[in-house]
Formats: C-alpha cells, structure tokens, sequence
C-alpha cells in the first residue's frame, strides 16, 4: 500500500494533499490559525 502526502507551508496557510494508491487526491487548505491548524492535525 503506497500513499503519498505533500505539504506546502507559507506564512498564512498550510496546504494538504495525499494521494492514495489508486489514485484518489485529498487537497485541504488550512488557516495558520489555532483552530484550524487543530483540525490540520
């Protein structure tokens, strides 16, 4: 089972993005605020 994650940190947000091993993509956007760097964890 091969999945695949990458992040892309700047100074106002945190993207998401994980690739399973058929393919499907999973992209989040998230805030640099506490409460959304809580549902990123």
């Amino acid at each position: 089972m091969e999945r695949y994650c990458g992040l892309d940190v700047h100074k106002d947000s945190v993207f998401m993005c994980i690739i399973d091993e058929f393919g499907f993509k999973k992209e989040h956007k998230f805030s640099t605020l506490t409460s959304d760097l809580l549902l990123f964890a």
